[in-house]
């Protein structure tokens, strides 16, 4: 059972928390609830830990100085913390991860060893699953090394499925490719990898991401297109090369559309992809994504995405969207710009991923003919 609240300098700390979430220490009586709190009793420290849950970061990081004062306090007067209570909340998936895994911290101190115990149990907690992971993989490892395949094999297959970092995910791709055994990464983290790509046409002096283009109108597949320069576009296949799972590449799913095979290099410029993918029931999802420049996207027709900065740069889930899909068949179309030269970042590139939760990819099937 967790510690009742407690109270510092005759004010509950209940009411302290809230001052210091609101108010961090900016106003007089913010700094008085903060020196408050600093001064109460560990039993404090199951509330402070539970008002992370909804605090910005700000307000989380007054309450982390907070916490370290009061722990820093009673570990020079060699007193107890309230361990127990504190691994409880640490195994309690329903509390904030990052205060989750300062109780952890906290716990570690004094019982040495209590963290791998647990993570060894909790591939499926979205705090500690990336340890868990580490952990699994590790194992699968020394088995590996010992000879012992099969039980090399379970815990490569263990940490993949349980996976939502990329590089873990290739780790134990690449631990089961030793073993005969492939799987496909890309696929496993939901990245739509099977595209229909069409462009440049022309960014209208870098006014593109609010221009309006045919395909936002309507998706012919069989359509040709005026485009920039006066040429003809036409919709070619582009099918995402995924690295191997050693190369240390820095993308797992990357469409590079100024590649030769995609759509070439272009400036002041807008570029349309397309794909369609299946899933056997609707569902609520997201959307996680990048683009280089601007990305907007649309599905089953609706525009549910857009996002414009020039030189954003692409990184894993830069932006995610909650999207509910049909069961059947679901259309994605997404609009990248390109900038006009000279342009010191030529990328021009996005990826797309759809994920539950927990950032697994869903069950679907990615082919567009």
């Amino acid at each position: 059972m967790f510690a009742p609240l407690a109270v510092a300098g005759g004010s509950p700390v209940s009411k302290d928390i809230a001052l210091v979430v609101k108010q961090g220490r900016g106003t007089p009586e913010g700094r008085a609830a903060w020196e408050r709190l600093s001064q109460a009793s560990p039993d404090a420290l199951l509330p402070i830990l539970r008002a992370m849950d909804g605090a910005d970061t700000s307000a989380s990081n007054w309450l982390r100085t907070v916490l370290d004062r009061i722990v820093l306090r009673e570990q020079a007067k060699a007193q107890s913390l309230p361990i127990d209570d504190l691994l409880a909340f640490a195994k309690d998936v329903k509390q904030p991860g990052r205060a989750r895994r300062l109780a952890l911290e906290l716990v570690e101190q004094e019982r040495p060893g209590v963290s791998a115990r647990l993570f060894a149990s909790r591939l499926d907690d979205p705090e500690f699953r990336f340890d868990a992971v580490a952990l699994a993989l590790a194992s699968a490892r020394q088995h590996l090394k010992k000879g012992a395949k099969d039980q090399a094999g379970a815990s490569f297959r263990q940490a993949f499925e349980a996976a939502r970092d990329v590089q873990q995910a290739r780790d134990a791709a690449a631990g089961l490719e030793q073993l005969g055994v492939k799987v496909n990464v890309g696929e496993h983290l939901g990245f739509l990898m099977d595209w229909r790509l069409i462009g440049p046409f022309d960014g209208g002096g870098q006014k593109g991401f609010h221009l309006t283009y045919p395909p936002e109108k309507r998706v012919d597949l069989s359509e040709q297109q005026p485009g920039q320069g006066g040429k003809t576009l036409r919709w070619t296949r582009y099918h995402v090369t995924e690295p191997p799972h050693a190369s240390g590449a820095k993308h797992q799913a990357l469409v590079n559309l100024a590649a030769k095979e995609a759509l070439g290099n272009a400036d002041d410029a807008v570029a349309f992809a397309y794909t369609e993918f299946t899933v056997a029931q609707g569902s609520d999802v997201e959307f996680r994504g990048a683009a280089d420049d601007h990305f907007t996207v649309w599905v089953n027709g609706k525009r549910v995405f857009g996002f414009e900065e020039w030189r954003n740069g692409v990184r894993l889930d830069r932006h995610r969207f909650q999207v509910s899909l049909r069961a059947g068949k679901n259309t994605v179309l997404v609009k990248v710009c390109q900038s006009a030269a000279p342009n010191p970042e030529p990328n021009w590139e996005f990826f797309l991923r759809v994920v539950d939760a927990t950032g697994k990819g869903i069950a679907m099937k990615n082919v567009i003919r």
